[in-house]
């Protein structure tokens, strides 16, 4: 038990050493201070983003799926399975997981 505590408490002197040094960074400008401060993006925006888009995303995947699936056999006597791929697999694919958050570029 004592063996622990003192193991436990070497730790702890180690981290709160090493700790403060790491996390000295640069921070960003005070955003109180108007006109010196932009977000890019607005945090408004990756919140809707995360909450609305990032869904609408996932749902377009499942429906592209389902398109990819049925016009199949069309692409397959068209030769257009690359095209049908990259239209409704992965550009859905990109714009949920892929792309930044926030971004507002497609």
């Amino acid at each position: 038990m004592k063996k622990a505590m003192i193991s436990l408490a070497a730790i702890f002197l180690a981290l709160a050493v090493t700790l403060p040094a790491i996390a000295q960074q640069d921070l960003p400008p005070d955003p109180s201070m108007t006109g010196r401060f932009s977000a890019d993006p607005p945090g408004e925006f990756i919140i809707l983003d995360a909450l609305i888009l990032r869904p609408l995303g996932l749902a377009a995947m499942g429906v592209g799926a389902a398109g990819a699936i049925a016009a199949a056999p069309w692409a397959v006597s068209s030769n257009t399975q690359g095209r049908v791929n990259r239209e409704l697999l992965q550009k859905p694919y990109w714009y949920t997981f892929c792309r930044p958050l926030g971004s507002s570029s497609f």
